[in-house]
């Protein structure tokens, strides 16, 4: 089971994910602890991982929250790892909140696998929008949480510290468009889309083929 919970004035996806019988449960992204922790609650899950695909702060604010109330395990790759202790790193003040620190549990790195509530992950690394933004691709389920990597005929941008217009096309390029073009992809912000959608729509990745790209 899937559920999207819109979270923060940006609207940032909280995807809560656990199986049909209930049990363990997986977050991704979690801005707001309290909203996670009563939809938990409604659910009668127990959360045992957030998985964090970037360090920005309105995909991670709930995070310290949740480790304290439920001792989940936080992972988030290694070059984004420290946004949750640094408020500069997380772009917290710009976003308009205060970061409660928490140590990661799990410091990724691009290819590991890991099992979360019954599900098998792997992490693909997908720089461009921060150093170490990451999608978390569930071949089970033909899907790939990607947060701020891409969207919904839209990418993430590039003009905060740590992003790089050309690392984000050749993530978008040669790790999001080899992904089977059947999975359906869960953003950070929007509505979910398709490998298949764009790319024949994104308006941005209709210049893949740009040598200033390469």
């Amino acid at each position: 089971m899937l559920l999207t919970i819109p979270m923060g004035p940006l609207e940032a996806n909280c995807y809560l994910l656990y199986r049909q019988d209930g049990g363990e449960a997986v977050l991704i992204d979690p801005s707001d602890a309290t909203e996670a922790l009563v939809a938990l609650c409604k659910h009668k899950l127990h959360l045992t991982h957030i998985l964090l695909t970037h360090r920005h702060f309105d995909h991670i604010a709930g995070v310290a929250g949740l480790k304290a109330a439920t001792d989940a395990a936080v992972l988030i790759h290694t070059l984004d790892a420290s946004g949750l202790t640094d408020p500069r790193a997380a772009q917290a003040a710009w976003m308009g909140g205060e970061l409660t620190p928490c140590e990661p549990t799990m410091r990724l790195q691009d290819g590991d696998r890991f099992t979360a509530a019954g599900y098998a992950f792997r992490v693909l690394h997908t720089p461009g929008h921060t150093e170490g933004g990451v999608c978390y691709v569930c071949d089970e389920e033909q899907l790939a949480f990607t947060g701020d990597t891409v969207f919904c005929d839209g990418v993430g941008r590039t003009d905060l510290p740590g992003g790089n217009m050309r690392a984000l096309m050749h993530s978008l390029c040669d790790r999001i468009l080899t992904l089977p073009k059947s999975y359906t992809l869960y953003p950070g912000h929007g509505e979910p889309t398709t490998v298949a959608h764009e790319a024949e729509h994104n308006p941005l990745l209709q210049y893949r083929s740009n040598p200033w790209f390469n």
